[in-house]
């Protein structure tokens, strides 16, 4: 007799389920969230869904695994195409996605100079160093190094370098996920960094670069495809019209006022169709262009010495392999982010820049408020369906990021240090595997460490940062190993710590360090321009000022709050009151420096044993001639 009593839900995933429920609910209680408490549970089963998808696929490509060079690189077995979806998959971070789009959403036309220095980035890295890469190395940067300068000097300051950038990277990537996990579903801060760095743990530890390819392409599908709908869903109430569609964003009298009052600060004389057209053009958020060409430099150099993103070119056969992955990265990169721009601008136009500014002020949460407009919006089933995806996928390109560069970081830490400096490349095959998964729970405990205490903070420019020391410390190493018969041991050295030193040197004095006595000077204006709107407000005795009131008493006694705690003697980390430089990224000055210190350096301490092995590179970058032989041993 068929059993027809209701049975209970049960098993792991629906007790996870339940905690990440109540979870939820005890967020709610203390905080706005963008999913209703009602659609609570929709999101948490999407995102466990796509959690153990993502976590099968690990454990069956995990079991591939024989050696140490299928845990670092695959083996090399890795076609040119799954390469370059992974590739894209690893760059295509939650900044992409959700910062950029943001930042289009509210600054217009300058957000889209981020999504030309992501893309241009590659050119570099096709056209110099993903073959040499591939030609000449094994498992990491540090590989291509040592290949001609002295083995263990080279291993130590690149390994140094390499983790320096990757978690400069991944902290940003952490701390920016579990706030934006906390807005969408209203996880804990805290508990959504845990499940990040977990998350990545598992891939890389029992799934190696199999595992970490398998979920980066699922990512850069889910993404593109996701970014694709929500392109077509902008457009369809134009006929598929771009002239239509661009002209409603530039005639919108939200995105209007939006440029008159918050952008330019009440104080221009322009018109409100003057105002549209002016967030089409130019310099509402980049208005420095020395600031922007200091970033476009490091974002466009740095991509060709990311740890990660080289190490990729070693998971094919061979240089064709290499450079065909780059190939397609670059053509599924821009593909993304051309949607990118316009589900920024859909968003400024469908969402409003004032509605998603009360959400978050960077504007992280664009695309996700897209989503649920377009899915029919807070209060029907499909928007918050809609924007479960967006969570879901957000947290899947947080992951994949994160696991590539902790699977970067951890080869450095155990192949570059343990293996090549202290063993000098005399280690077993079981050394060399427990060291690799050594190193890479040291590095997720770091990471989850950082990010739980980075909480609160402004960590953005951590990213720039990243990029600012792989482009000035690595790059020059590598383009001049490859290219200048001349390079020695020394000038590699000193180029590598010379360039780590003054890139984390500039940021410790630059803007992007906070400053108490500019903040308390921000504080002071601050309340000389609320206090006479507060009065204003108030003798008008207007019902419908009553919200507009409250708010801006709010902002009042935040703004005194934050003076009474700032004494006028305080300074920043360092002991400065106030910034020594103007720039935010270090790139202008950084990397011409780490340029000149290779080449100062390799002139006046030359190397014998660098200059004999000139020849036998050459050929060897050209040809490949050899590549596969030490690969295999």
């Amino acid at each position: 007799m068929k059993d027809t009593r209701k049975r209970k839900p049960h098993g792991v995933m629906a007790v996870v389920a339940s905690v990440l429920l109540q979870l939820s609910a005890s967020a709610n209680a203390s905080g706005q969230v963008l999913v209703s408490e009602k659609n609570q549970l929709t999101t948490i089963i999407v995102f466990l869904s796509l959690f153990t998808i993502t976590l099968a696929i690990t454990f069956i490509a995990g079991r591939k695994n024989k050696s140490v060079g299928d845990f670092y690189t695959a083996g090399g077995g890795i076609s040119p195409r799954t390469n370059g979806m992974a590739i894209a998959g690893d760059y295509l971070s939650a900044a992409a996605f959700l910062g950029v789009s943001g930042l289009i959403a509210l600054y217009g036309l300058d957000g889209i100079t981020y999504v030309v220095g992501f893309f241009v980035s590659f050119i570099p890295v096709l056209l110099l160093v993903a073959e040499p890469c591939r030609n000449l190395g094994k498992y990491t940067l540090g590989d291509v190094l040592a290949y001609r300068n002295s083995f263990r000097a080279t291993k130590t300051v690149v390994a140094v370098s390499s983790i320096l950038v990757a978690l400069f990277y991944m902290v940003p990537q952490i701390v920016g996920g579990a706030v934006i996990i906390r807005a969408l579903v209203g996880i804990p801060y805290e508990i959504s960094v845990i499940a990040v760095g977990s998350s990545m743990l598992v891939y890389v530890m029992f799934g190696g670069m199999r595992a970490t390819t398998a979920v980066q392409v699922l990512k850069a599908c889910l993404l593109i495809s996701f970014c694709f709908v929500l392109v077509v869903l902008s457009w369809l109430p134009y006929g598929f019209d771009l002239g239509q569609f661009f002209k409603s964003v530039v005639d919108n009298v939200g995105i209007q006022s939006h440029v008159l009052a918050t952008l330019l600060k009440g104080e221009s004389t322009l018109s409100l169709a003057e105002a549209g057209q002016r967030f089409m053009e130019p310099g509402l958020y980049l208005k420095s262009p020395v600031e922007q060409a200091s970033l476009g430099l490091a974002l466009v150099l740095g991509t060709a010495a990311m740890p990660h993103i080289l190490m990729r070119f070693f998971t094919v056969s061979g240089a064709q392999g290499a450079r065909t992955s780059a190939l397609y990265a670059m053509g599924a990169i821009g593909f993304c982010h051309i949607l990118i721009i316009v589900i920024g601008f859909s968003a400024a136009l469908n969402v409003g820049p004032g509605e998603i500014i009360a959400m978050d002020k960077g504007g992280n949460l664009a695309a996700p408020m897209l989503a649920q407009f377009l899915g029919g919006g807070p209060d029907s089933a499909m928007g918050n369906f809609m924007l479960a995806l967006v969570a879901s996928v957000s947290f899947a390109t947080i992951v994949a990021v994160v696991a590539g560069l902790t699977l970067a970081a951890a080869s450095a830490l155990a192949h570059d240090v343990y293996v090549g400096a202290i063993k000098n490349g005399d280690a077993s095959e079981r050394q060399q595997a427990t060291a690799a998964r050594l190193a890479t729970v040291a590095m997720a405990l770091i990471s989850i460490g950082a990010g739980i205490a980075a909480k609160g903070q402004n960590v953005a420019h951590l990213v720039g940062l990243g990029y600012a020391v792989a482009a000035s410390a690595n790059l020059p190493a590598l383009i001049l190993t490859l290219y200048w018969k001349r390079c020695s041991t020394a000038g590699v050295v000193a180029g590598v710590v010379g360039g780590t030193l003054l890139s984390i040197g500039l940021l410790l004095v630059s803007p992007n360090m906070t400053y108490p006595i500019v903040v308390k000077k921000a504080a002071l204006d601050a309340v000389a321009d609320i206090e006479p709107r507060v009065l204003k407000a108030e003798l008008a005795q207007r019902h419908d000022d009553a919200l507009e009131i409250r708010k801006l008493k709010a902002d009042l006694a935040t703004a005194k709050g934050v003076i009474a705690s700032i004494s006028d003697n305080a300074t920043s980390l360092i002991g400065l009151r106030e910034p020594l430089i103007t720039l935010r990224n270090p790139g202008l000055i950084s990397i011409p420096a780490g340029f000149a210190l290779v080449f100062l350096f390799s002139l006046l301490m030359p190397s014998g044993y660098s200059s004999s092995r000139w020849s036998e590179l050459v050929v060897r970058r050209e040809t490949g001639y050899g590549a596969a032989a030490s690969i295999s041993h």
